[in-house]
């Protein structure tokens, strides 16, 4: 690992429950996740990194998930680097939650949007775990051309035995993607303009 890149509140992002957000002080396409809890907590950097190395590993297309480039040294801790996602426009892309919020999308290209996102999930097995609507970005990718591309809590909760089960286990992981679907698809219900 190269020198420390130094992160300070002129970059900072979002606060999750256990990470911090920053845009990369040497690249604004890129985003810095840094664990900001002192106490115990989940190693999320960790177990999302696993979980990336394991996708691509396995050959799964990341096609709706956020690049992840690797560990690197902060004066923070060690942060996890990630594509900072924007639109074809070069803005940067916004949540989905913020798109429902001001009832951009017909009710149409709204089921069309979480329809893709489902398909996604279930052909490719991949483990949408933190179903928060934050977690979930709405990209532009050609003029009024929209993808959703999940940014955060992949693989599990915590980096334990039950994370390399659903790795390694497709029953239990079809199970897990199935139950998580229903949570996110009941908090884009509570957020759409059409129900």
């Amino acid at each position: 690992m190269n020198k420390k890149v130094v992160l300070s509140n002129k970059y900072f992002l979002a606060k999750g429950g256990e990470r911090d957000c920053y845009i990369h002080p040497n690249d604004k396409n890129k985003v810095i996740k840094v664990v900001h809890r002192n106490e115990k907590h989940n190693e999320q950097n960790k177990l999302e990194y696993k979980y990336y190395k394991y996708l691509k590993k396995s050959d799964k297309p990341q096609t709706h998930l956020t690049e992840c480039f690797g560990f690197i040294n902060t004066n923070l801790g060690l942060g996890l680097v990630y594509e900072r996602l924007r639109d074809y426009n070069n803005k940067p892309s916004k949540s989905f939650k913020n798109y429902l919020e001001e009832k951009f999308f017909t009710k149409e290209e709204e089921e069309n949007l979480v329809y893709e996102l489902k398909e996604y999930l279930f052909k490719n097995d991949i483990l949408f775990i933190d179903v928060d609507l934050s977690n979930v970005f709405c990209q532009e990718i050609f003029q009024n051309v929209y993808k959703l591309i999940i940014i955060d809590g992949l693989g599990a909760r915590r980096l334990n035995w039950r994370f390399y089960v659903y790795l390694y286990s497709k029953i239990y992981t079809r199970y897990k993607i199935s139950k998580q679907w229903k949570k996110f698809y009941n908090n884009y219900l509570k957020y759409s303009t059409y129900l």
